[in-house]
């Protein structure tokens, strides 16, 4: 919010003057000074502390937890943190600026290649890991950020191939998996949806572009001008890519394989009539949208 990011920067204006004189003592700046600018202009907007702690955290090395007991910043950070307010005011996504987001328990390294995990795919996740052992194999297709692969992998143990068809987030997903511990359970293969997809699997995960074209423009500014349009542009309708999974899935899906997908609003009963020769459920998310399209292969 500009508010915000102003109010933000009001209160470091202090701290940059001892910054443009390198002959001044270093000093300290009181965060509960920040903390009652934000409060009392933007008391409402709990999103708005949320920002302001998350690029506190940042640069202090601190978990949110502890900022409570947190009495100073260094005013050596305060060209850091403005910096990333001027271009948090911008529009540019917060973990974009941070470089980084919280998926699952994992940390995701995000840049503007890739999609910033969003807290529906997580229950995307919750979902499929129920029916996925160590012996499983499984598929996450438009992996992006390799954010569902990498966790379906920790969390069972299962072997995950992950495609994408953007190679740019193939290397961000293929980091992300070495950064948490899994590189050697997943294999990523670079293909135009099931193109370059061989052999069978147990499961097949999928968080496709669903965002009808005519729509990105509708959207927020820091999704429709930082987020790889690639990674929303679901076609005309948005169902681009639910034709393609429908047509292909069950060639590539064990007997009885199960198959998870995350849509839009709206889009739900749609996907799940295409999917023929499957047993479909529909679940909601947390906030009680038809979220996730779930199939048993008959």
């Amino acid at each position: 919010d500009d508010s915000m990011v102003e109010v933000a920067i009001a209160a470091f204006t202090t701290v940059m003057a001892m910054d443009a004189d390198p002959n001044l003592p270093e000093q300290t700046f009181d965060t509960n000074e920040l903390y009652t600018h934000v409060r009392k202009k933007l008391e409402e907007m709990v999103s708005v502390k949320a920002d302001v702690d998350w690029m506190i955290c940042h640069v202090t090395g601190k978990k949110r937890s502890e900022l409570e007991h947190l009495t100073y910043i260094r005013h050596s950070k305060a060209e850091e943190l403005t910096d990333m307010a001027r271009r948090r005011q911008e529009g540019e996504p917060l973990w974009q600026i941070i470089g980084n987001a919280d998926f699952y328990g994992y940390e995701i390294d995000i840049n503007r290649n890739v999609l910033c995990p969003r807290p529906e795919t997580e229950e995307l996740v919750c979902e499929a890991v129920k029916y996925v052992t160590e012996n499983s194999r499984v598929l996450d297709l438009c992996t992006g950020s390799g954010c569902i692969a990498i966790a379906v992998a920790d969390k069972t143990g299962a072997h995950v191939v992950a495609s994408d068809v953007s190679e740019d987030a193939l290397a961000t997903a293929r980091s992300n998996a070495e950064k948490n511990g899994v590189a050697d359970k997943i294999e990523f293969v670079r293909s135009d949806m099931f193109g370059n997809i061989e052999g069978a699997f147990d499961v097949i995960i999928s968080n496709p572009p669903y965002i009808p074209t005519a729509d990105i423009q509708k959207l927020d500014r820091e999704v429709k001008d930082y987020e790889p349009a690639l990674a929303l542009d679901g076609g005309e309708d948005g169902m681009d890519f639910y034709r393609i999974i429908a047509e292909k899935a069950g060639g590539f899906l064990a007997e009885g394989g199960r198959i998870f997908l995350e849509v839009g609003i709206g889009q739900a009963q749609a996907v799940g009539d295409m999917l023929k020769g499957f047993d479909t459920k529909i679940i909601k998310d947390m906030q009680g949208i038809d979220r996730i399209v779930c199939g048993v292969k008959l």
